[in-house]
């Protein structure tokens, strides 16, 4: 399960900016690739977050810079995004390899923890994989709820909720769940 959780958290982080190729070839390139190498130096330091939160203020960003107020208050976009929605709803992913990220820690902080009281490796590599694939489907639930309401929002046309404001609904909402999940976890 380690391999997985590694796997989502260097992954995950690129996928948004995968969103900007069509507008975008060469910056977005560039932004993958300082984005990923961050995701690696991370996992040499042993440290996976700091790619999901490089990239989460570089999707930050970009989201101001090509559909915030300063497009709005000084008519240019910055970055053009052939479809900001996707953008947007794509933030999820980097959300959800934090969350990876941080499981990851826990679950090599554990296994460390265990392994020093002398409990048998492979039940709590057992116990650890269980507990991390029900963390991850209920993630994945609250991931699939949280992006179903963001997107009846943009397609639904409410006069008060733009995109953006969507958007912020959005990841209040996923964080929320999944801040509850992770005290209920470190608490138990």
């Amino acid at each position: 399960m380690r391999q997985v959780l590694i796997t989502l958290s260097l992954i995950l982080p690129i996928i948004p900016f995968i969103a900007i190729i069509p507008s975008s070839p060469l910056l977005s390139l560039i932004i993958i690739g300082i984005v990923f190498s961050t995701g690696l130096i991370g996992l040499l330091i042993n440290n996976l977050a700091i790619e999901s939160w490089f990239s989460l203020i570089l999707a930050l960003i970009i989201s101001l810079i090509s559909q915030g107020y300063i497009p709005f208050i000084f008519h240019v976009v910055l970055i053009p995004l052939q479809n900001p929605e996707l953008f947007n709803g794509l933030v999820i992913m980097i959300e959800y390899s934090l969350v990876s990220s941080q499981l990851y820690k826990s679950y090599m902080k554990y296994i460390k923890e265990f392994g020093s009281r002398g409990f048998d490796k492979n039940e709590v590599n057992y116990a650890l994989n269980n507990l991390v694939k029900w963390i991850m489907s209920f993630l994945t639930i609250a991931l699939a709820i949280s992006l179903t309401i963001y997107y009846i929002m943009v397609i639904i046309t409410i006069p008060l909720v733009d995109p953006f404001t969507a958007l912020v609904i959005f990841a209040i909402t996923y964080i929320t769940i999944s801040r509850y999940l992770l005290t209920k976890m470190r608490s138990s």
